[in-house]
């Protein structure tokens, strides 16, 4: 199905409920965000649906208030669910069971399981805001300088201010378009990048401290137990920050961080050039992008987490 199908679609409903994937990052939230603007200015009765908060860095976001948490489950008499920047059922941040309506699924992931009635999958996407991008012009919905921030800050985040090889001229062309709206950019990255808690500058030293590097320096290994988060006194909503420093790493392809909760061991993955991550992570059920991927492996401790994810790396490294 066709972008242009998908806006046809959702042309003649009315009551529509957006959401996106646990833990939002800023493209799961700048585009929920703007998609909940565009479709409230062409009369349509949005809402959205999270079970989660926002990061106290994405909180400056129009509307970002009302992803407060209370809404986690479709409004009576919805039309249909648009679920954004989410690969899989498991992890949509929204109770679905019993809906009715239309589920229609829009994302980028390489590794998305198609499980709405409607899917529009664009792999080529550096993140879902660009398609998001496209949608809104589709419904004819006014672009405004509130929409092209949450827009602009999720292209910034997905490709790590436009330093990742997922940026390409399409990435570009929708930037230049959306630093037309008179948004500060300078603004945004400093509320996304510059904007960390101290207790999370401890925690990403620590964790540097103690970060090893193995396959003869190509891959740097990071971890967070429970006890260091409890120790720290810090709420870890985001890992992605402290990850990206294992790439810094003169010599390193990929970087691994195993992170210990409460019913497990959440894994994040990244690489550079070749190692294809996302292979990684769909051997134990996860999955991403091929530079950008994360695993979540319930019941099982931290050192067994890593053995099986490290030997399966050893393999693709």
């Amino acid at each position: 199905m066709t972008l242009h199908e998908i806006a046809n679609k959702i042309l003649p409903m009315n009551k529509i409920g957006i959401t996106f994937h646990v833990s939002p990052d800023g493209d799961a939230a700048g585009s929920v965000l703007s998609l909940y603007q565009a479709l409230k200015k062409i009369g349509k009765e949005a809402y959205m649906i999270s079970k989660d908060t926002i990061s106290y860095n994405l909180s400056f976001l129009p509307f970002s208030n009302e992803l407060n948490g209370e809404c986690v489950s479709p409004k009576e008499d919805s039309d249909c669910v648009i679920i954004l920047d989410c690969g899989n059922k498991e992890r949509i941040s929204a109770d679905l069971e019993g809906f009715k309506g239309t589920i229609i699924n829009i994302d980028h992931h390489l590794s998305n399981d198609l499980y709405g009635d409607l899917n529009f999958i664009d792999v080529t996407a550096s993140a879902t805001a660009e398609i998001v991008y496209s949608l809104i012009n589709l419904l004819n919905a006014e672009m405004d300088s509130d929409i092209a921030k949450c827009l602009y800050t999720a292209l910034v985040t997905d490709t790590g201010s436009f330093r990742h090889s997922n940026a390409t001229p399409t990435t570009h062309n929708i930037a230049s378009e959306l630093l037309k709206f008179d948004i500060n950019h300078s603004d945004i990255h400093s509320n996304i990048f510059d904007n960390k808690p101290f207790e999370k500058l401890k925690l990403i030293g620590y964790v540097l401290g103690n970060t090893e590097l193995i396959y003869e320096g190509k891959l740097a290994v990071m971890e967070i137990t429970k006890d260091t988060v409890s120790r720290l006194n810090i709420v870890l909503d985001d890992s992605s920050d402290i990850i990206s420093q294992g790439l810094q790493i003169r010599g390193v392809e990929g970087a691994v961080l195993f992170r210990e909760v409460e019913d497990g061991v959440k894994v994040s993955l990244r690489s550079k050039k070749y190692l294809n991550v996302n292979k990684v992570a769909s051997v134990f059920g996860g999955g991403g992008h091929i530079r950008a991927s994360g695993i979540t492996m319930k019941n099982i401790s931290l050192n067994e987490a890593k053995n099986l994810v490290l030997n399966q790396i050893k393999e693709e490294i």
